[in-house]
């Protein structure tokens, strides 16, 4: 107690009531390449029409739009978008291949001179099809003007009463920057002095913008973790839990994603076979034989489904196989929101895939036998019930209780939300004191799991044996979490025994 200097009452206050925190268990991430947006920067969308503004729509290179839109139409409702073009050298940002469309407008003087310059929002193709429309303002024609975007012809944007004075609050660089989505203004005629600054009224398209798809390759997908390019992007986002490159299904990326996982081991990597293998190549690719020569993919981290998914293609109106990847994290998302992450996300209702036509492979049960037992999640079609996720496999080849998608992610669950919400014993006495403090905090949170069906059992241990003395003189306290998960009904035998009319069933039950 503290140092009192004369009688009285002083109360203080001892906090017992820490808790373990709830964490997000289907937020998703998907790389690619996109129609616009910013390139290698994460951006959040929680919508199929956010996907749209942000980032266009579908385009015929790239699978990430029809991905990100299965993964909504599936339930998934939390998702970060890296937009993805090809670096000349990878560590090096200034040399990426994407450009954005821009026009110079002059100034309206007799001898005109390079006034603005009026760049597209970001890199691509896009930007060449807006235009913009400079006009006089009815108000003050004289010393205002008016800019209206044009995108695709189409009037999208319009600002009003712009000067070219920097020390009105209406001067075109306010105005515009940060508030447009399609365009951003730099002021290029700053010095010139002398009559009134006005440019040039008339309509002015934006041009020579690049998508930067040329040599795109896996490593431009991977990045590189010193400047956060590729999936290396997502390494800021904490609260992640899935991640895809949807339509890249090269042994490479798959190895460098699945690398990436296991170094954060927050996260399980959806991947994806290439569209057009028959079942018994999936099963070569998988382990690395056949015609492929890459060592077998093998994390708990990871997960690989087949086959694609057919749609019809919005672009064409013709069908259209798609990669499944975006499918399968909703259908997560979709488990999480109706049960627990502990939930298989998979079979007739929580694996249960919407919005397609059909499939680009319909397995048979004696090809479901062979993919399942080597790590590959059967995509199945039923004509009772649809199409649906059939497996909820990683890719471990040691068995074990993470070979399975439900207990990895239940395991990947508890490890953050105990770490996260632990970390008030950081600094305190490594005595018993703190020991009970963490276990009040821990074990509550185990039995909720445990009663909600979890867990069968667990136990928490954090006390002399698992800190000795010589741990402690460390400055190191050590705890240990056993833990029973609940394992998933995954084959399912129904025995029919047939007795004679007169026997009495508690003879053989």
């Amino acid at each position: 107690m503290g140092s009192y200097l004369s009688p009285g009452l002083y109360p203080k206050e001892t906090d017992f009531s820490f808790y373990v925190k709830q964490i997000s268990t289907s937020v998703a991430a998907m790389v690619g390449i996109a129609e616009k947006g910013p390139i290698n920067k994460p951006v959040l969308v929680t919508s199929w029409e956010q996907f749209t503004r942000s980032f266009g729509a579908y385009i015929a290179e790239s699978y990430l739009a029809y991905a990100a839109r299965s993964f909504f139409d599936n339930g998934g409702a939390v998702l970060w978008v890296v937009r993805v073009a090809h670096y000349g050298t990878i560590t090096d940002k200034t040399t990426l291949a994407a450009k954005r469309s821009a026009v110079v407008l002059q100034d309206s003087q007799s001898t005109p001179v390079d006034m603005l310059r009026i760049s597209a929002l970001n890199e691509g193709t896009w930007g060449d099809k807006v235009s913009i429309v400079v006009t006089a303002n009815e108000d003050a024609p004289t010393s205002l003007f008016d800019i209206t975007v044009l995108n695709r012809g189409n009037k999208v944007e319009k600002f009003v009463g712009i000067s070219m004075e920097r020390s009105q609050e209406t001067f075109i660089e306010t105005m515009l920057n940060d508030r447009s989505i399609y365009i951003t203004v730099e002021d290029i005629g700053a010095s010139i002095a002398g009559a009134l600054r006005m440019p040039a009224f008339g309509t002015f398209a934006l041009t020579s913008g690049s998508d930067g798809l040329d040599s795109l390759g896996d490593i431009d997908f991977v990045g590189d973790p010193s400047i956060r390019t590729g999936i290396y992007a997502t390494s800021e986002i904490d609260e992640l839990n899935m991640l895809m490159v949807p339509g890249i299904s090269s042994a490479s990326l798959i190895s460098s994603a699945i690398g990436y996982a296991e170094s954060r081991k927050d996260l399980l990597f959806i991947a994806e076979a290439a569209a057009h293998l028959e079942p018994s190549e999936v099963v070569e690719f998988r382990k690395g034989q056949g015609a492929y020569t890459h060592a077998a993919f093998n994390s708990s981290y990871a997960s690989l489904y087949y086959p694609w998914l057919e749609i019809q293609d919005p672009l064409t109106a013709k069908s259209k196989l798609i990669p499944p990847s975006g499918a399968v994290a909703g259908c997560i998302a979709r488990s999480d929101q109706k049960t627990q992450v502990w939930y298989a996300p998979a079979g007739t209702d929580r694996g249960r895939i919407f919005g397609i036509l059909g499939l680009a492979y319909k397995t048979s049960q004696g090809e479901r036998d062979t993919l399942y037992p080597s790590g590959v999640n059967v995509i199945a079609s039923f004509t009772d019930s649809g199409v649906n996720i059939w497996g909820q496999r990683t890719l471990q080849s040691q068995p074990s209780a993470t070979d399975r998608i439900n207990v990895r992610r239940l395991m990947m669950y508890m490890e953050k939300a105990i770490s996260q919400s632990s970390r008030f014993v950081v600094f305190e006495p490594n005595h018993q004191q703190t020991w009970r403090s963490l276990a009040r905090t821990v074990e509550p949170f185990l039995q909720d799991i445990k009663i909600k069906g979890g867990l069968y059992d667990f136990a928490f241990q954090c006390d002399e044996e698992t800190n000795t003395p010589a741990v402690i003189d460390r400055n190191e306290m050590i705890a240990r979490v056993f833990v029973k998960p609940t394992r998933t009904a995954e084959f399912i035998e129904l025995n029919f025994i047939l007795t004679s009319s007169g026997a009495d069933f508690s003879e053989v039950l």
